[in-house]
């Protein structure tokens, strides 16, 4: 077998997305990507689309990424935005989108994504990425079983072929981070590694060391894994639903017949999750929402709800709500601000307020972290290492019952955009450098 001269690390992010290569110096180098002028190693996972630059006969025309978010904001609001098309994955049924002439399944999407991801990383990087190990949680987002999973992993193999990769390999996303940590170990260590993403969270027990990084990842080093479909996405739907929800007519009530109902929650629920935010924008939702609007008690609150919606607010809502978890993570007490059109929003949140909130997703985490030490036998004590990646680890409510546990002494942390996918770019190399 003839090597590749280089092999890259992908981590196919919910949110956001990232490609690194592990060099022949031993060095990890990222494929950066341009928004708005400045230099970024993440690539956001999102299409946009323009409905009315598609041609009958003509490839779709469509941006990705960071050219996606500037085409977008670009279009003020208008077109096709998107996002989040990982949490569909252990779908059976693909769906079918139009985009002008084009009927798309989620499959399409998918492949069209990691097509302008591997482009636009072979721009920077200097040479088509072919050979891939790819990110996988240990449990996709919905997955009900095993068939579930192996699903998602087959149905992202097949969208990367596609898209122009010749060989994919997959890896647990957190055993990633653990590759990543394990290149400033001086000494073996057993290590848990809470991966926090967008869409799931991800535990791995691994054992690491110097003479580790020698060989290719065996069996053994991997002591035990667990996962949950619960993450940085839940606390942000925690802050719609209780924020901008009741501004937006949650919790509101209309007449019909006779009797008073109460608004459904489910507009809401779309409204404050990433991956279900195109299910809003549909002309049976739009002709519900506007009967609603005429029979409502509070009309201008459902009014501002479908503007948001016919707006195409859903990528500036979600910033601020982001924004707003960020500033919590330091401070107290922090302000959400979100302006647009008919919805000024001004409201003081306190971070007591905010954990009460997320306190059930938060517990769902911890059970899932109990039963994965469980499972193998071991207790917080005899862990020595606990190195936290993505976003979620800087959120005090999660950090707490981690030094609860283990002590703040043994936790470490540092490079959550981008641990993933050096880690996966090292595994990348090991493994092709092995066959």
């Amino acid at each position: 077998m003839r090597h590749p001269p280089a092999h890259v690390g992908v981590d196919f992010g919910t949110s956001n997305s990232a490609v690194a290569l592990f060099d022949g110096t031993g060095e990890v180098r990222f494929a950066e990507f341009s928004l708005f002028g400045r230099p970024t190693v993440s690539y956001r996972s999102l299409l946009f689309f323009d409905p009315d630059a598609q041609e009958v006969g003509a490839p779709i025309d469509y941006a990705a990424g960071t050219q996606g978010i500037e085409a977008y904001l670009d279009a003020m609001g208008e077109g096709r935005l998107i996002q989040s098309f990982k949490s569909h994955l252990t779908s059976a049924a693909t769906g079918r989108t139009q985009i002008g002439p084009h009927h798309l399944d989620l499959d399409d999407l998918l492949m069209l994504f990691l097509r302008r991801l591997r482009s636009s990383a072979q721009r920077s990087l200097g040479f088509a990425p072919a050979y891939a190990v790819f990110g996988r949680p240990v449990h996709f987002v919905d997955a009900q079983d095993a068939d579930d999973d192996a699903r998602a992993v087959r149905r992202l193999e097949r969208a990367a072929i596609r898209a122009g990769f010749d060989e994919v390999r997959f890896a647990l996303e957190p055993l990633g981070a653990a590759y990543h940590y394990e290149r400033r170990l001086q000494r073996p260590e057993l290590v848990l590694v809470a991966d926090f993403g967008g869409g799931t969270t991800d535990f791995c027990l691994v054992r690491l060391g110097p003479e580790r990084r020698e060989h290719t990842a065996r069996e053994e080093d991997i002591v035990a894994t667990g996962g949950i479909g619960i993450a940085g996405d839940d606390l942000d739907a925690a802050i719609i639903e209780h924020v901008v929800a009741p501004a937006l007519g949650k919790g509101s009530t209309y007449t019909s017949m006779g009797k008073d109902h109460t608004v459904p929650n489910s507009y809401y629920y779309k409204l404050s999750r990433w991956h279900l935010l195109s299910f809003l924008r549909g002309e049976k939702t739009r002709s519900e929402l506007l009967r609603l609007s005429r029979l409502s008690h509070e009309p201008e609150a459902i009014e501002r709800l479908i503007h948001v919606i016919e707006a195409n607010q859903g990528f500036h809502l979600h910033k601020a709500v982001e924004q707003l978890k960020v500033r919590l993570s330091s401070a107290d007490e922090a302000e959400f601000t979100y302006h647009d059109g008919p919805v000024d929003l001004r409201v003081r949140v306190t971070r007591r307020d905010f954990e009460a909130w997320i306190e059930p997703q938060v517990g769902q985490i911890e059970r899932c972290l109990d039963e994965t030490l469980a499972a193998a036998g071991f207790v917080p004590a005899q862990i020595d290492r606990v190195f936290m990646t993505g976003g979620t680890a800087f959120v005090p409510a999660v950090r707490r019952r981690f030094e609860a546990r283990f002590g703040a002494d043994k936790l470490r942390s540092g490079d959550e955009l981008v641990s993933i996918a050096s880690g996966l770019a090292v595994h990348a190399g090991q493994r092709w450098r092995a066959a």
